[in-house]
């Protein structure tokens, strides 16, 4: 279940949530995926930012000071997500994390002139979502600024069922009405 929502989300919001360049500082993208709104929905929300927006770096985690930075900033992210993705509490919703590590980019090195290319690194984690009550009507609120400063926008896509909604989240005031088709 939970690949074919993914898929199905990647797919049907793709062509929906703006185009952002590859690796954009600053920003990050939160995919969720329900099979519907109804009874007690139960679902995946994947996040994606820089690393530098998250660890304040992204260069491979080598002395022990960046590597004591990453695990931090990984734990913050973990622990506080549901900060950052905000159900209403009649929902009942309750996000546990699955996954949450940093993946680096290297472009490796320039043979001809041994230079060395520039690295990116990307946040990639996963949560499960369970709620109690339907979402049908709830209102997603987000704090992404509020655990990670350095991200000041975030492109949200939810897909449950036949329902598709996107917001792009910036000044942290956006919200996210799900109602039922």
């Amino acid at each position: 279940m939970r690949i074919a929502l993914v898929f199905l989300l990647a797919v049907s919001l793709g062509a929906q949530t703006r185009q952002r360049k590859a690796h954009e500082h600053g920003s990050a993208k939160v995919n969720i995926a329900f099979e519907s709104v109804k009874s007690a929905p139960k679902g995946v929300i994947e996040f994606e930012a820089p690393a530098e927006s998250i660890t304040g770096f992204e260069h491979e985690a080598k002395s022990a000071a960046d590597k004591a930075k990453q695990t931090a900033a990984l734990t913050t992210l973990k622990a506080r997500f549901a900060e950052m993705v905000v159900f209403p509490a009649a929902a009942a919703c309750k996000i546990t994390n699955k996954s949450a590590k940093v993946e680096a980019e290297d472009h490796g090195h320039d043979k001809k002139s041994k230079t060395k290319q520039e690295q990116h690194s990307e946040v990639h984690a996963e949560f499960d979502v369970q709620c109690a009550k339907p979402l049908t009507g709830a209102v997603l609120t987000f704090g992404f600024a509020k655990v990670f400063p350095k991200i000041h926008d975030a492109d949200v896509a939810l897909i449950a069922g036949d329902l598709q909604l996107s917001v792009e989240v910036k000044t942290g005031k956006e919200t996210l009405r799900i109602e039922a088709k």
